[in-house]
């Protein structure tokens, strides 16, 4: 795909300017699933274990059931900032808006936002389950290095927020492909 000639396909996925942006929805959707992952992993080790000195199952406890509700609040609302700000930017392709910085940088922004907001939940899913989490033989120890890889991508990077923060405020990105 070269940005310099026209897409050989009409469509809004193509468009430049966004086009870029496309790619990079792929790294919040992974960190999302790996925040929904983790949580359902908390939630069925919740109801069959409990932890090293005590028979109580840790779904019994207000520590973490305040954590499941917490994290499910993150994960929920990260994913649909994120799905809005794709919708938004995909109408402003299809309508061809001549600048659509300002929808570009919402969509950068959402991503960067869903990935840090699923190390969020993650963290907080990690922490409910105990020492439990920090074997290898548990998924949530994988959860947990995956998602804190995943944000290390460019798509997650702190400075997306300040591009974005500029933008809002009328002022260029100062980032490149913005």
């Amino acid at each position: 795909v070269s940005r310099l000639e026209p897409p050989a396909i009409e469509s809004p996925l193509y468009r430049a300017r966004f086009y870029g942006i496309w790619s990079h929805t792929v790294h919040a959707g992974c960190a999302l699933g790996i925040a929904r992952g983790a949580i359902d992993e908390l939630r069925d080790l919740a109801s069959g274990r409990g932890s090293t000195g005590s028979r109580t199952l840790l779904r019994d406890r207000e520590r973490v059931q305040r954590m499941v509700g917490e994290a499910e609040a993150i994960l929920r609302s990260a994913r649909a900032y994120l799905l809005d700000a794709v919708s938004e930017a995909w109408e402003a392709s299809e309508r061809r808006v001549a600048n659509p910085t300002r929808e570009i940088a919402n969509v950068r922004l959402a991503i960067t936002h869903a990935g840090h907001e699923s190390a969020r939940a993650v963290d907080l899913a990690f922490s409910a389950a105990g020492t439990n989490a920090a074997h290898t033989a548990n998924r949530l120890e994988r959860y947990f290095r995956d998602v804190h890889v995943a944000v290390q991508h460019a798509a997650a990077a702190p400075g997306n927020y300040e591009g974005a923060g500029r933008v809002f405020l009328g002022l260029p990105s100062g980032l490149p492909g913005w």
